[in-house]
């Protein structure tokens, strides 16, 4: 029996050669932070690229060996701030488990989505990676060696969840952001790296921030939404 070829088992575009990421410049700088308290309203913003990466994997005697695994790079924005959100899915070889813990994160992405990717057929990613599908989700705040924020955000796929009926307005498009959300965003952005709510302050009395500004920053610390350090 012959193996099955790349097409077979791959996304659109899975042959094609894929650049090294290499250090460019990042995408999120001068936009307002996220957070990990917040849900987002994000959107695909093109099909997904695939690269191989090098894993080690434990076998069952104890030793380990080094694979290659191949991962489809996502990139979601953020409706409101733009911010890109980055999600990597491993899509050589998928795990199907009642248990969600060894279930592979683009099954369970696409399940939490209500699009269910049924076992033992092979997925056509062409009609499952819509560019523009919307949906709800939190995000990881990605850190540097200083364990500050670093302004990269990565997708938590388990909080994933489709749009409601609530999240749209009549357009059929998300609602847009109140101005407290909005006031909030500047807030955490101005503030950044803030290990206390006392130097959060100074730094936004620093940066001259206007009062409603203030106010969203001192509400949200008071209801125990705002994490240390920023």
């Amino acid at each position: 029996m012959t193996a099955p070829s790349e097409l077979q088992r791959t996304l659109a575009g899975y042959k094609s050669k894929v650049h090294e990421q290499g250090e460019f410049d990042n995408p999120n700088d001068g936009k307002p932070a996220l957070t990990e308290f917040d849900e987002y309203v994000l959107r695909l913003t093109a099909f997904p690229r695939v690269k191989t990466f090098q894993q080690v994997k434990q076998k069952k005697d104890g030793t380990q060996v080094a694979i290659n695994v191949d991962k489809a790079i996502c990139e979601f924005e953020d409706f409101v701030t733009r911010n890109i959100v980055t999600a990597m899915f491993r899509v050589d070889s998928l795990n199907f488990a009642d248990d969600e813990a060894y279930e592979s994160a683009i099954l369970k992405f696409f399940r939490k989505m209500g699009h269910p990717i049924p076992e033992g057929i092979e997925p056509v990613w062409e009609e499952l990676f819509v560019v523009g599908m919307r949906f709800r989700s939190r995000v990881v705040v990605g850190k540097g060696e200083d364990k500050k924020p670093n302004g990269r955000y990565y997708l938590d796929v388990p909080t994933v969840r489709p749009l409601l009926a609530a999240d749209k307005d009549a357009s059929g498009q998300p609602p847009k952001p109140s101005d407290a959300q909005n006031a909030l965003a500047n807030a955490l952005y101005l503030a950044k790296g803030a290990k206390t709510s006392k130097d959060a302050l100074g730094m936004l009395n620093d940066a001259k921030a206007g009062k409603e500004v203030v106010m969203a920053f001192m509400h949200a610390d008071l209801d125990d939404k705002i994490k240390y350090p920023l």
